[in-house]
């Protein structure tokens, strides 16, 4: 089954955050019963003992909420995280047979990454299959991740999780004071060119360092690029996602075009895919401070 999640605003999503109830205290319990479920009992344990994910988005998201040895099966993209897991092949291609010899209590996919036609199987199989839906924002990561957290019952620790990386990608927000928003370009790639666009969750990173993407302006979260009209919109930097077909080569294809701002004040940037592109309210907290680091070293010295 899918569930999803509306986006909130900043102000909203932090209401929402502080409003999810503590735990009530139940009935008084032995001693004996209240160390066994201390120490034996989590709650995702208790409520799924074995979990398959199929996009890395979902594995690094469950390993943010302490969830690692009940996850069973990943794919070849996914981190490994500490304990054993089945590989149970690829986003698009996942292996059926070896899903169903691990027998998972959950299934858990991601609307855009993985094949639709794969994920229906799955469910029409009989499988337990939760899907993450699509982040277009900072919001969106945040609220889908508190989502996934209330599924495996680990709504607390995503509480917390949230809260932290709100606050220290507004923190880096705060020490930035500069006149004049620059441009930036977000290539995720090369042949052919493609960039991130108007609905794409980089226009986040942009707010939250005080930039703009060229792109802006488009109703979609990717598209196809010109060449000619990337240098006609003349960005101030070039962020290079080394994913796919993008590699450092890259950075000497656009050196050639000596009239733009970016290969005038060189920022030109490689950044790593897993770097920013996994979208967990932490990891977006830290790409933040990444890329905050690579514009404006004179802010933020030795990445601070």
């Amino acid at each position: 089954m899918k569930l999803t999640s509306k986006a909130a605003s900043l102000p909203s999503l932090r209401g929402r955050i502080r409003s999810i109830p503590a735990r009530r205290p139940g009935a008084v319990l032995s001693i004996t019963l209240l160390i066994f479920l201390l120490f034996f009992v989590s709650p995702a344990s208790a409520q799924y003992g074995k979990i398959v994910s199929l996009a890395p988005l979902v594995t690094e998201s469950l390993y943010e909420l302490g969830i690692d040895s009940e996850i069973a099966g990943i794919t070849v993209y996914c981190p490994k995280g500490k304990y054993k897991k089945e590989i149970i092949g690829t986003l698009l291609e996942p292996d059926f047979e070896k899903i169903a010899l691990i027998k998972p209590d959950l299934v858990i996919s991601t609307k855009e990454g993985n094949n639709k036609a794969a994920v229906e199987k799955l469910i029409r199989l009989g499988f337990n299959v939760y899907v993450m839906e699509t982040s277009e924002d900072f919001n969106e990561i945040c609220s889908n991740f508190l989502s996934l957290a209330k599924t495996v019952g680990k709504e607390n620790e995503a509480k917390k999780i949230v809260s932290d990386s709100l606050d220290a990608a507004e923190d880096i927000r705060k020490k930035i004071n500069v006149p004049a928003a620059q441009s930036v370009f977000w290539e995720v790639g090369a042949r052919p060119l493609y960039a991130a666009a108007g609905k794409s969750f980089v226009n986040s990173y942009n707010h939250y360092t005080k930039t703009v993407n060229i792109y802006a302006d488009a109703a979609a979260r990717y598209l196809s690029a010109d060449a000619e009209d990337v240098l006609s919109r003349n960005p101030d930097i070039i962020i290079l996602v080394n994913m796919g077909d993008i590699t450092s080569g890259e950075i000497d294809f656009w050196k050639k075009y000596k009239n733009i701002n970016a290969v005038k004040n060189n920022k030109i940037f490689m950044i790593d895919v897993n770097d920013i592109f996994t979208p967990t309210p932490s990891t977006f907290a830290n790409g933040v401070k990444i890329l905050a680091g690579i514009v404006y070293p004179e802010i933020f010295k030795g990445g601070k």
